[in-house]
């Protein structure tokens, strides 16, 4: 009989960000700006969705975009480069439709939005509902939607309103809501006070939901990997 093979699937994301009003919101800000667009957002556990407590929300929007503005675009071969294209002409002409269908929607478009070949401009988005696809899908594309929200109730139901379950991230000072609000959160991990995109192979990675099973990272991927087998013995005389 052929050995049985055992898979490790780590799927689709669309990883929420939340950020309370008490958070230090310069460094939200920065990780935002290298979350949501490293990679020109192509990656799995990239900021996409992130809530802001409404008290400091316009303050959001405008820093997140001033910061934006210190990208530099180019080629990625160039070592200054911090913002390149996509990786098909196909894969930036889909991520442009869904920013068109968004704002078809009664979304808006605060900056970017424009595509030129690959290059699709780093775009940030606000008025979103939780139905359009630059928020319920994955959008892995250079993307963050800004949602606000109230409560703490009211975001980790946000964030959960999803098939996806990979990555998450809570910015807050208040270490006892940063463990409730991550323990709340439906993901297979959850950082605090740092951007979602972040990992290491000595941490468990690996999502739950539609996000796949099992788990990356050398123990845990060996772990996964072993079929652990019982052998009892009972002694005789």
């Amino acid at each position: 009989m052929a050995p049985r093979k055992k898979v490790t699937l780590e799927l689709g994301s669309n990883a929420p960000n939340i950020i309370f009003s008490d958070a230090n919101i310069e460094e939200a800000v920065r990780a935002i700006a290298m979350g949501g667009y490293t990679f020109a957002g192509q990656a799995c556990v990239s900021a996409q969705r992130v809530y802001v407590q409404e008290n400091v929300y316009d303050t959001f929007v405008e820093k997140l975009v001033n910061e934006l503005r210190k990208l530099k675009t180019g080629n990625p071969i160039d070592e200054t480069t911090t913002f390149g294209p996509m990786i098909t002409e196909e894969a930036a002409i889909r991520a442009e439709s869904w920013i068109k269908e968004a704002v078809g929607q009664g979304a808006k478009i605060v900056t970017g939005g424009n595509r030129q070949g690959t290059l699709l401009e780093p775009t940030v988005i606000t008025n979103a509902t939780a139905d359009m696809k630059v928020v319920c899908a994955e959008v892995f594309a250079p993307i963050v939607t800004i949602l606000p929200f109230q409560t703490e109730e009211e975001v980790i139901d946000n964030a959960n309103d999803t098939d996806f379950g990979l990555h998450a991230t809570v910015f807050t000072k208040d270490i006892n809501r940063a463990l409730r609000v991550a323990d709340a959160i439906d993901t297979g991990g959850v950082w605090i006070n740092e951007v979602s995109v972040r990992r290491y192979d000595h941490i468990p990675y690996g999502g739950v939901k539609d996000s796949g099973f099992g788990k990356e990272g050398v123990k845990y991927a060996i772990d996964d990997m072993t079929a652990i087998k019982f052998i009892g013995i009972k002694l005789q005389n």
